[in-house]
């Protein structure tokens, strides 16, 4: 009996152990005339004996990011140069557990002003603000490889936070490399909750309106949109870092958007009017995000359908009413009936994407005016509108696989995106007809489209706003 138990064992298929996370640590440390910041891997090598890392390269129009890491040490291994600056290689026994260090350098020793560029590590002498895409190394091949976040040491009396605070239930390398880091002598951390659900604030900077109305009105922005998409709140946080104001009018400010958190920026005269829909359009990334080397092919619907539901939020929110709404669908109607980008073929607006103004606000408008139009279509079919549609794709896997999103619409519409297409083209806007969308109007001059809104209520803008 013990030998064929024995044998039985020998027999049966032996399980592959569970990849070991790969832990990320970032550090902060004391140092003049700014601080040092330090990350550290630990991680298992690969069993070949050789581990190749990717490094920082190219992200939100900045290159060779890679410039900015350095001073290396390891345990457990060797690190050399490859034929690739973007690729480092350790050598090392098969399997082996390698402690990995390297140093993050800010290569602009001035603060961040109107024209800062976000890939970039800001490393000033009494804060930071960090974007994993430009400061975290991933192992070749190993963006899945799950993955552990842990803050380091830090500067006395200094407070730091991070979106990876909270990890999700399955953290990667990758959504480590998308992370959030900031901290500061001075930074402020705020808590709200959303029902029993974590709200953190990390800010920085002194602004025309006082933390108490930015925290309030994000958390009114982030149940309103959860509720039009019948989603439950996670935990996120939202940063806040100051850009240097160079002349009186300059005027700079802006966010990047995560599934977790968002990071927002601008100059010390943000205009707090114009502050809810930017952070509508942040939160609103928790689910039109996308990723990829050819992320901008994407805008069209992340951004650009983005838009168009987070201008829906604004009107449930009560922070703009149907004239405002009207005022800034007129300028998007401008900006892309007079758009350069027009004459472009849609590789080329990529290609140019990071390069050329036009090209990159492009995918934004075309998107929002795409699902306005189509809003307004299937309201006109006697159906509930757009919204269901969005909320059933991300129900049914996230909204940043277009292929998916556009085949939902077909289904709903057939034809509608072809014949919008060919609205929004130079020839198309120049015959738009005139009870396009209702509630008012449609007026074209010189090939400019214009919405005349009507007087009195528009229930068809959007539903009422969510009961309190």
């Amino acid at each position: 009996m013990k030998l064929l138990v024995a044998v039985l064992m020998l027999a049966a298929p032996v399980a592959a152990p569970a990849a070991e996370p790969i832990g990320y640590r970032l550090s902060i440390t004391a140092a003049d005339p700014q601080p040092a910041v330090t990350v550290t891997l630990t991680m298992r090598g690969d069993a070949d004996g050789i581990t190749d890392l990717d490094l920082p390269n190219t992200w939100a129009g900045s290159d060779t990011l890679w410039r900015n890491i350095g001073g290396w040490r390891v345990t457990g291994g060797t690190i050399v140069d490859t034929d690739k600056p973007e690729v480092k290689r350790v050598r090392h026994k098969p399997g082996a557990l390698l402690t990995i260090r390297y140093r993050v350098t800010d290569p602009d020793p001035l603060p961040p002003g109107a024209d800062f560029h976000k890939a970039l590590p800001w490393i000033e002498r009494d804060w930071v603000t960090l974007h994993g895409e430009g400061v975290i190394v991933i192992p070749t091949g190993g963006e899945n490889r799950p993955a552990r976040f842990r803050w380091g040491a830090a500067p006395k009396g200094w407070r730091v936070a991070s979106d990876l605070d909270t990890p999700p239930p399955t953290l990667t390398a990758n959504q480590v490399a998308q992370g959030i880091f900031t901290g500061g002598r001075e930074l402020r951390l705020v808590e709200r909750r959303v029902g029993s659900t974590p709200l953190r604030f990390a800010l920085l900077g002194q602004w025309g309106f006082t933390d108490d109305q930015l925290v309030d009105h994000t958390r009114k922005v982030i149940e309103t949109e959860n509720a039009m998409l019948g989603a439950p709140a996670i935990p996120f946080l939202v940063t806040l870092t100051p850009l240097i104001q160079s002349k009186p009018t300059s005027l700079s400010y802006g966010g990047t958007g995560r599934t977790a958190g968002f990071a927002l920026t601008g100059t010390p005269n943000m205009p707090f009017r114009n502050l809810p829909r930017l952070l509508g359009h942040e939160y609103a990334h928790r689910w039109f995000n996308s990723s990829g080397s050819d992320e901008a092919n994407s805008y069209w619907l992340t951004e650009g359908f983005n838009d168009w539901f987070s201008a829906q939020a604004m009107l449930r929110t009560g922070d703009w009413d149907a004239a405002r709404w009207a005022q800034q669908f007129n300028a998007v109607l401008k900006r892309h009936a007079t758009s350069s980008a027009l004459a472009l073929t849609p590789q080329q607006r990529f290609e140019r994407f990071w390069t050329d103004d036009a090209a990159q606000q492009f995918p934004y408008d075309e998107g929002q005016l795409t699902a306005t139009i189509l809003d307004a279509q299937l309201r006109a079919a006697g159906k509930p509108g757009l919204l269901p549609i969005i909320a059933e794709i991300n129900r049914s896997g996230g909204l940043g696989d277009r292929p998916r999103a556009e085949a939902a619409i077909e289904r709903a519409l057939p034809g509608g995106l072809v014949r919008v297409a060919a609205m929004l083209t130079r020839e198309g806007l120049a015959t738009l007809p005139a009870d396009l969308l209702p509630c008012g109007t449609m007026r074209v001059d010189g090939g400019v489209p214009q919405f005349i809104l009507a007087p009195g209520p528009c229930t068809a803008l959007a539903g009422p706003p969510p009961a309190p």
